[in-house]
């Protein structure tokens, strides 16, 4: 009977924080999501560059354009 209360001793450790309104981990939680959430940096960060215009279609388009030019094979 005592040893298996020692395998629950655990659980009802746990139990009993609950019940009273402790939070094991709780702050260790916090700083975990605290620190890997983002800061925002709007100020530091460079403007955003435009997108450099390519001279002729790639992938996908490029196989669209040359499907869409040829007719119907005969």
């Amino acid at each position: 009977m005592s040893a298996s209360l020692l395998y629950l001793a655990p659980w009802l450790l746990l139990l009993v924080l609950l019940a009273c309104g402790h939070y094991p981990g709780e702050r260790l939680l916090e700083a975990i999501v605290r620190a890997r959430r983002p800061h925002p940096r709007r100020e530091d960060r460079p403007p955003a560059r435009p997108l450099p215009a390519r001279p002729f279609p790639r992938g996908g388009v490029l196989l669209a354009l040359a499907l869409a030019g040829r007719g119907p094979p005969a």
